[in-house]
């Protein structure tokens, strides 16, 4: 779909003095940070200030800074200041360059805790690394601070951002001067900030050359430790001119009936805006084609701004796709005819779409608990996901569910299931491709007595279809409603994942948490192949000798051996290539993807074991490290990989692959190169796989602009990699985040917090104690979550975890994120 640029009247611009749905005007200093429907903030997200910023301002270490550097960074001409919810859609404000940033603009202090906590480092345009801010001296008796800015002439300012690394400040002002040694207020504080961030809009713009937060009082309190920590920290200080535009962009209309295109919102001048996706994509694709509807649905829609070729991308506008034919109402009464008003979906149920309705009998609900007869099929493709949906039955009804294919010419009978392809055709039903790769409908007696029907695109999508079946039946206690309903998720990543390399793991406990992710329609299990102990937290002699001896598996079968013939297989319990084979094609049958995962150049004493020269030398704590200045290491790494992609057929049934890549603690350098060459060796070796990696690249503080943007980052830790720096970058994100999705047996994180993940949790959401980032639900690189569990202990309390141990904790919160990775 084409950009759509407003001409000069259309839209509407409101300038800063622009009035917003609570009465209060932008320019009101007293507006604060609101939440709407709990799940976007109403200022706009991090993430769009950080994808404005995101060219050359991460990964710098503060050693390495200068003010030069800082002065001369790269920054934006214009940005969204914020974007707030209103009745007719977003109210956007937007300003222009941060002054701050500019070259002649210095920042000074009075006071410093050290070398690593400079002023100049809260204006070099990164307020995200906590390890570049001002803080200033720790003095208790004496909490006067200030950070001052000198702009070396005049400027207009309006607007300021504060990026607090501890809201600690109890009375404080924003202070202007012509000479510095003459200051008036600009707006005073007398409360400590609500949140880290914190945005002031001036009641008049004013000119100075000088400007400063002053703080001349902070809190001291025992329960926050701040009467231990007096000093004053910011991450960043930001300064602009003033609010420059001030315009609504409206939520979008969509109206009934087919081959709908969406409108895009106008906005004036010289702005232009583009379509940036949907939370649920099977509504709306890229091109802007809105799909035929059978009922009513929601659905958040995603927009960019343009200007002077910067682009800001803005938070979600929710909005409504009606069914595309009205269902018949009494036009005296204006209501649904009771019949059919009637037919609803049992408690415990939902879906995206549903059609209440009869084939003849018209009846609301019907009997189904004896009538499951069989299970019948045309397309051969779709023979292993009848077998697998009749067992079940089988064991739901307690009574024989048989199956078979039916010709072509051959019609269902009262009694069968029937599971079909869903052709996309060019009558204008089902134009825009409805249901996409996962989405399924069930025509429950819709078109013939006694007949239901499940189809979907995919095989997959008709295996969510027999799931979701199964569960209606359960909810509904075999009074099955009559009607048509279409179901399809909103993330496309929601998985579990497990370290079989620290402890082994049978297969057998593998397909059981297959089938368990299948019953739940969670589409992705992944296989953390190889590991070893944690050297820094085992008991050994404290050599290199003593740590190559601690536990270590690499657990599927390898050809690859030392000159010694010692092999890397582990001895105690590996899987062999066929059988892992088997294991991912069972498990496509039933929905899900394994995902194999080999992990280097760290977690890799498997390696090392039998390559000791591969291995970084010096600590200890190394061994299981590789030494990336050895070219024969990477040489090793392509050499495990060919065998599973090019010499066998291991993994010959899954479309994603996982490269491992966290924790590496040798040359950073090296690290990135060996990420993009290995991450180019398989895709080369594999060009039909999707490539996935651990998220570590920010903390690198080295230049990866060469790794394909292809690949999908799994971020389990927020110091390691910023999901909004990585989202800006460009790459897809997965939520693997360790605080909230990490389980340890035996260790702290033995159980996930179950109240957590059902009151706050969200796939897009990453919060930590010290922040939190938010990703947009619309955008199709933001992918979903996968849980993962660790076997970094045996036992707990002296007794050996057992494979049911380690079944029961993954159950634990499955529905809980399950029923959330789907919605």
């Amino acid at each position: 779909m084409k950009e759509k640029k407003a001409g000069k009247d259309s839209g509407r611009l409101l300038h800063a003095d622009c009035r917003l749905e609570d009465g209060k005007s932008a320019g009101d200093k007293s507006l604060g940070r609101r939440h709407a429907n709990g799940r976007h903030a109403v200022r706009v997200s991090k993430f769009l200030q950080v994808a404005v910023l995101a060219a050359g301002v991460f990964g710098m270490s503060a050693a390495s800074q200068s003010m030069t550097e800082i002065s001369e960074k790269e920054q934006p001409l214009w940005q969204v200041w914020s974007a707030e919810e209103c009745d007719a859609g977003l109210t956007v404000e937007t300003v222009g360059e941060n002054l701050i940033l500019q070259k002649k603009a210095k920042l000074t202090a009075d006071s410093e805790e050290g070398k690593d906590f400079r002023a100049m480092y809260a204006g070099d345009g990164n307020h995200t690394d906590e390890t570049l801010r001002w803080s200033s001296e720790n003095d208790w008796e004496n909490n006067d601070h200030w950070l001052m800015a000198d702009f070396g002439e005049p400027v207009s300012i309006g607007a300021v951002r504060i990026y607090w690394e501890r809201t600690n400040a109890k009375s404080y002002a924003l202070e202007y001067s012509q000479d510095k040694e003459n200051w008036q207020q600009a707006s005073v504080f007398e409360e400590a900030p609500e949140q880290k961030e914190q945005q002031i809009v001036l009641n008049e713009p004013v000119e100075a050359r000088y400007f400063r937060l002053h703080v001349t009082d902070v809190l001291k309190e025992e329960s926050d430790l701040s009467l231990y920590y007096q000093n004053v920290s910011v991450q960043e200080l930001e300064v602009y001119g003033q609010l420059e535009d001030c315009f609504v962009v409206e939520t979008p209309v969509i109206e009934a009936g087919s081959r709908r295109m969406l409108e895009l919102p106008t906005v004036p001048e010289p702005y232009s805006i583009s379509f940036g996706g949907a939370d649920y994509d099977v509504l709306v694709n890229m091109d802007g084609k809105i799909t035929d509807t059978i009922a009513d649905t929601q659905v958040e829609l995603g927009f960019i701004l343009e200007k002077d070729g910067e682009m800001q991308e803005l938070p979600g506008i929710q909005t409504k796709i009606p069914a595309s034919e009205r269902m018949e109402v009494d036009r005296e009464r204006e209501e649904v005819p009771e019949a059919l008003s009637a037919v609803t979906l049992p408690k415990g149920f939902t879906a995206m779409e549903w059609k209440p309705g009869g084939a003849s009998t018209g009846a609301a609900h019907s009997d189904w608990t004896t009538r499951f007869v069989r299970v019948v099929y045309r397309d051969e493709e779709l023979e292993r996901t009848a077998q697998l949906f009749a067992t079940e039955l089988s064991g739901q009804l307690l009574q024989d569910v048989s199956v078979e294919k039916l010709a072509d010419t051959e019609k269902p009978t009262e009694g069968d299931i029937v599971l079909d392809f869903r052709k996309a055709v060019g009558d204008g039903k089902e134009w825009t491709q409805t249901l996409g790769d996962e989405g399924y409908e069930l025509n429950l007696e819709a078109e013939s007595p006694g007949v239901i029907s499940i189809s979907a695109r995919t095989k997959r999508g008709v295996r969510w279809g027999c799931v979701a079946l199964g569960q209606l039946w359960e909810k509904s206690e075999g009074q099955l409603p009559a009607g048509v309903l279409r179901d399809y998720p909103a993330w496309s990543v929601r998985g579990f994942g497990i370290d079989v390399g620290r402890r082994p793991v049978s297969l057998e406990l593998l397909y059981r948490i297959a089938e368990e992710l299948s019953k739940h329609q969670m589409n992705t299990l992944q296989i953390h192949l190889n590991d070893n102990q944690i050297i820094s937290q085992s008991d050994y002699d404290g050599t290199k000798e003593g740590a190559r001896q601690l536990y270590a598996g690499f657990r599927l079968e390898s050809d690859v051996r030392n000159k010694a013939g010692q092999s890397i297989t582990s001895q105690d319990l590996y899987y062999s290539k066929e059988e892992f084979a088997q294991f991912i094609e069972d498990a496509a049958v039933m929905g899900v993807e394994v995902v194999p995962e080999i992990d280097t150049p760290a977690h890799s004493l498997a390696l090392t074991k039998v390559f000791p020269k591969l291995g970084l030398s010096g600590d200890p704590e190394s061994v299981d490290q590789l030494d990336l200045s050895n070219p024969a290491a990477q040489k090793l790494a392509e050499t495990i990989w060919s065998e599973y992609l090019t010499e066998s057929d291991a993994f010959s049934g899954t479309g994603t692959v996982h490269i491992g890549m966290d924790e590496y603690f040798g040359n950073q350098k090296a690290f990135v190169d060996y990420m993009k060459a290995l991450s180019d060796y398989v895709a080369e070796a594999a060009p039909e796989k999707t490539i996935r990696m651990w998220g570590s690249l920010s903390k690198t503080g080295q230049d990866y602009s060469g790794l394909s943007r292809k690949i999908q980052l799994q971020v389990w830790d927020t110091d390691w990699t910023d999901p909004q720096e990585m989202y800006a970058a460009g790459f897809s994100v997965i939520n693997s985040l360790s605080s909230s999705l990490y389980l340890i047996p035996g260790g702290g994180y033995d159980r996930l917090d179950l109240d957590f993940l059902e009151k706050k949790w969200q796939p897009n959401v990453f919060e930590t104690q010290e922040r939190t980032w938010e990703l947009p639900r619309w955008s199709s690189r933001t992918l979903g979550a996968c849980y993962m569990l660790w076997n970094d202990y045996a036992s707990q309390d002296g007794n050996e975890i057992t494979e049911d141990g380690l079944f029961e904790r993954f159950t634990e919160p499955l529905d809980i994120l399950a029923r959330k990775l789907w919605k």
